[in-house]
């Protein structure tokens, strides 16, 4: 149900739709053409057009064939296994075109002898009017997005032997030589030359059959998970439906379902920086893709993603959409609301960063989807949403979000049970998303603050920790205290507005003290560098000076023998790229800029590759490729997931691009395995001060200003706190 080809120029075509292009670059694009079924097929053909030529296309549920002499011209044809489809399927093809240059071609596709339109009509690249992001990310409505299911090419034909034929019954044995990685996930195409009543498999069960039974899906069960490479033997027991006096003639095809070979793709480096940045932009933003929950969007560019989640709500109240938070499907507001307060500082900071790397609409729509959430979650004045899932029932089960089965129970602040951080945070979110869609769509601005106020007085009323008031998130994301979110809350209203009572109730809770490391419960740091920015008292530079001076060599921060300033085991790359997003913020405003700037890159460096090996997935030299993430990990459709994915030792099947995992240890060591989710889970706030640091660099190429261009690009750094 998930393949295509494409031919063109046929007299049996019938309908033509465009086809979207989900990103390109230079020598290739990637693009996506979904059609609904409208008659029953036992086999289908699609036939694409190009405005330019393309001299390669990789397409993995389809065979693809150029039939015209300038490379213009393309079919996709269905696999065996995927040929039947019938009226009601979303038939959707993803693929991967190579030709010379950055081109985003026009493409147009048609199904042969389909009556019907396709599901994507209108090309969905990133949007780029401020109506389609006051709207949505599409202006047409967007459509079930399901996720990638058998990947072709790694098809293994079995050879056959029958034996105990009596009665209409026989056992075949199916003798498959697998190469190339462990299979981790499979299916079985049986083929048989009369109708098959029943079949029985150990190691398979029957997920479902054509109509006259001669062709049969088996999908692997939990007896038999993995096949290392080697030679493979199925015995399947089957019962005919006639014919009783002979065995049947048949075949088989067994297929890899834990293979995907779908990539990241890979931005050109236009800055010719040491470190691709654009590229590292590029797929953080994927990252925060691959974590939505909700209904996507008609230009999701996550092909293993589909809808999931779509009853999240309490009593009527619709709670659909925002990130997933980690390698779980828990929505944890309280941090949810710190990365998109921060992915947005960085927005309005760096925009140029995000405009040189060609993200800049991508980076819009990226904090518009958690901020609609956010928006949803603040039902009145004085009640807020601040989680969804349960963490334990969640964190017992392994699997797809798009299967989930589990009650997703959900849990508000209000009057009598306050949360003044969470409160504060998302104030801060919105505050931050005011000014950063000021411009694009000041209706959408206007929404924002208004909210920002209320909760922001709804905060200062009613204080509590959010925690004490919602046990639930208590054993998760514990909140440690209030002080530092009312002045960060506060702050970012003040900037908003420049309403003086704001900056009022922000020096109430000021702290001078060093901080001990920017996460989503201690923005200490970040009020430090906001109120100099914002008043350029000396005292506040003082501040972040001290801050610093803990966190610089020397200071009482440890580092790693390769230079990692290592707050803590969990997470240690998180600490280190927040504070190095921190130095990069007070080095725009004027604190120690060739000092602070060449100590964050030295420590953002570090994940991108400076000790030998990347800790961003799908980027740079020897990247992670099982980290602690359940739906990269689990196999295509239709094979099931379940716990035992987490224990297997081999690859994730998806690439969760752009992913920044927890980090080394103090010895900078590291175990790139599912089960390690200390040194290599992901999280949405991992990525979210890392991901700004990378803009605060990328910025610094853009305006002359980076260490690589003053002479001061050396790492690890050695040099004192100034």
């Amino acid at each position: 149900m998930f393949s295509l080809v494409l031919w063109a120029g046929l007299p049996l075509l019938s309908f033509a739709i465009t086809v979207p292009v989900t990103n390109h670059w230079a020598g290739g694009f990637q693009a996506r053409v979904c059609f609904k079924i409208d008659k029953e097929m036992s086999s289908w053909v699609i036939h694409l057009t190009f405005d330019h030529p393309v001299e390669t296309i990789d397409v993995w549920t389809a065979d693809a064939q150029s039939t015209s002499a300038d490379k213009k011209q393309w079919t996709l044809t269905s696999k065996n296994w995927n040929a039947v489809e019938h009226v009601g399927d979303e038939l959707c093809i993803d693929l991967m075109g190579h030709g010379t240059g950055d081109f985003a071609p026009v493409i147009t596709a048609t199904l042969e002898g389909a009556s019907g339109g396709g599901s994507h009509q209108v090309a969905t690249s990133a949007p780029a009017t401020t109506q389609a992001h006051h709207q949505g990310v599409a202006t047409a409505a967007p459509v079930h997005t399901t996720p990638l299911s058998v990947p072709d090419g790694n098809g293994f034909p079995a050879t056959t032997r029958v034996s105990n034929v009596r009665d209409g019954r026989s056992d075949h044995y199916l003798t498959f030589t697998i190469s190339g990685p462990t299979v981790m996930g499979w299916v079985v195409k049986f083929r048989c030359s009369k109708p098959v009543h029943n079949l029985n498999v150990r190691e398979a069960d029957p997920l479902s059959h054509n109509a006259d039974q001669t062709e049969w899906l088996l999908v692997n069960n939990d007896n038999q998970i993995t096949i290392k490479p080697g030679t493979f033997e199925l015995k399947i027991e089957l019962e005919l439906v006639t014919g009783r006096d002979s065995a049947p003639q048949c075949s088989a095809t067994l297929t890899n379902m834990g293979v995907d070979k779908h990539t990241c793709g890979q931005l050109p480096n236009k800055a010719n920086s040491k470190y691709n940045y654009d590229d590292v932009l590029y797929k953080s933003i994927l990252f925060y893709e691959a974590q939505r929950s909700g209904k996507l969007p008609a230009n999701n560019r996550i092909p293993w993603r589909g809808d999931s989640a779509l009853n999240d709500g309490d009593g009527g109240v619709d709670l659909t959409g925002g990130w997933y938070d980690a390698g779980d499907f828990v929505k944890f507001n309280f941090p949810m609301a710190w990365s998109t307060a921060v992915l947005t500082w960085g927005l309005l900071q760096f925009k140029d960063a995000y405009q040189a790397a060609g993200q800049l609409e991508w980076m819009y729509e990226s904090v518009k989807w958690p901020l609609d959430y956010l928006l949803k979650c603040h039902v009145s004045d004085n009640v807020l949403y601040v989680q969804v899932g349960d963490g334990g029932v969640d964190h017992g089960s392994w699997g797809r979000p798009e299967d989930m089965k589990m009650a997703r129970p959900a849990f508000k602040i209000d009057a009598t049970k306050p949360g003044s951080e969470v409160a504060m945070e998302t104030a801060a979110a919105f505050a931050a998303g005011h000014l950063a869609f000021k411009e694009k769509d000041p209706s959408y601005s206007a929404k924002l603050l208004q909210h920002a106020k209320s909760l922001w007085q709804f905060a200062v009323t009613h204080k509590g920790k959010y925690s004490d008031s919602v046990s639930a998130a208590a054993g998760y994301y514990n909140s440690a205290n209030v002080t530092d979110e009312l002045c960060w809350g506060s702050l970012w209203l003040y900037e908003a507005t420049k309403e003086p009572k704001y900056l009022e109730e922000a020096l109430k809770h000021y702290d001078a003290s060093p901080d001990w490391g920017m996460s989503w419960d201690d923005v200490f740091i970040g009020n430090q560098v906001l109120l100099y920015e914002l008043t350029k008292e000396a005292k506040y530079k003082t501040a972040v000076e001290g801050t610093f001076r803990e966190w610089f060599p020397g200071g009482t921060v440890p580092y790693t023998p390769k230079g990692l300033a290592y707050r803590l085991q969990w997470g240690s790359l998180r600490y280190a790229s927040n504070m190095a997003m921190a130095a990069l913020m007070a080095a725009e405003a004027g604190i120690h800029p060739d000092e602070y700037r060449h100590w964050a890159m030295c420590q953002i460096h570090y994940a991108l590759g400076d000790t030998g090996r990347s800790f961003v997935v799908g980027f740079g030299k020897n990247p992670p490729v099982s980290p602690h993430h359940r739906s990269s990990s689990c196999p295509n459709l239709p094979v099931r997931c379940n716990m035992n994915y987490l224990h297997l030792d081999t690859p994730n099947t998806h690439m969760l691009c752009g992913a920044l995992v927890g980090g080394p240890d103090s010895s900078d060591g590291y175990k790139d395995s599912r089960e390690n989710y200390v040194n290599n889970e992901v999280a949405c706030d991992y990525n979210a001060g890392f991901q700004t640091a990378v803009a605060g660099l990328r910025s610094l190429l853009v305006r002359h200003l980076h260490p690589e261009q003053k002479g001061g690009a050396t790492c690890p750094y050695h040099g004192r706190a100034p």
